[in-house]
């Protein structure tokens, strides 16, 4: 298979215009190789990922979050981008990128965070305009409500990583708004809609005394709210191609954010957590 027939086939699943406007979504690197049969999928690439390139002999890496975003005026050895661009090209790998295309999937990222805190009746917080079975962030609800220390510990156990949070309305949680990544832009719509709580990443400062005693805010890290993201988006994509390419899931621990005390999920606890068994 071609790499412009393989995204075909993903536009199909996850089309390009149910992503964010301004996002770098499909392909970021062609480099000339005809035929894919085996590829990997990452959260997002660094300098480790592109070393399980000649261990797994793959053609093309399927990336969460894009290589190139900003403008690149130069592709040099001594910036991270470039380094990475010419590491691929020389190893005659291509990348495609599923970014906002794969959040605004009704089983995407905040919908795959939502199911490992254990919402249920999960529907989007803003459906897409055009693409009724897409849109962006989910609300749900627990069967009954639970105290806010003890939807932090629910969330801490997914994420198995520092909280910074602040007290809303009630101390019964019972709806709850989820933006995997960074969401602070959809907490209006979350407060409005009667949410007892928002999860999102990168809240500032300012949002956190914003939104104090009006609606719980919780930031469990950026990372940590999409890394399911890979494994999903992997099992999506074997049964869209079904036995037509082989599918690896990238080993490499990417976050560049460190804790202290350090911690981190390793593979096996994810896979636990999204029932996979590879």
């Amino acid at each position: 298979m071609e790499i412009d027939e393989f995204v075909l086939k993903i536009k199909e699943h996850l089309p390009f215009e149910a992503g964010l406007e301004n996002d770098r979504i499909g392909i970021q690197i062609n480099s000339g190789k005809k035929k894919i049969n085996k590829v990997l999928v990452t959260y997002e690439i660094t300098k480790e990922v592109t070393e399980e390139i000649n261990e797994k002999k793959v053609e093309l890496i399927v990336s969460f979050h894009p290589l190139i975003y900003h403008p690149t005026t130069q592709i040099t050895v001594e910036e991270r981008v470039g380094e990475i661009c010419i590491e691929l090209i020389k190893n005659s790998v291509s990348l495609v990128v599923c970014h906002t295309n794969f959040d605004a999937y009704k089983y995407g990222t905040s919908f795959l965070f939502g199911e490992a805190i254990g919402l249920k009746e999960m529907e989007f917080i803003e459906r897409h305009k055009t693409l009724p079975d897409f849109g962006f962030g989910v609300f749900g609800t627990f069967e009954t409500p639970i105290f806010q220390q003890d939807l932090l510990k629910l969330v801490q156990s997914v994420t198995n990583s520092p909280i910074k949070w602040t007290e809303g309305r009630t101390e019964n949680i019972k709806k709850i708004a989820i933006l995997g990544g960074s969401g602070i832009n959809f907490a209006a719509k979350a407060y409005e809609s009667g949410a007892d709580a928002f999860i999102t990443a990168d809240i500032s400062y300012h949002n956190f005394h914003k939104y104090k005693g009006k609606m719980m805010l919780i930031d469990p890290g950026h990372w940590e709210m999409e890394y399911l993201v890979p494994f999903s988006l992997a099992r999506l994509l074997r049964k869209i191609f079904e036995d037509q390419i082989i599918f690896y899931v990238s080993k490499t621990y990417t976050n560049p954010i460190k804790y202290y005390p350090y911690q981190y999920l390793n593979q096996e606890q994810v896979k636990k957590m999204l029932n996979i068994e590879e």
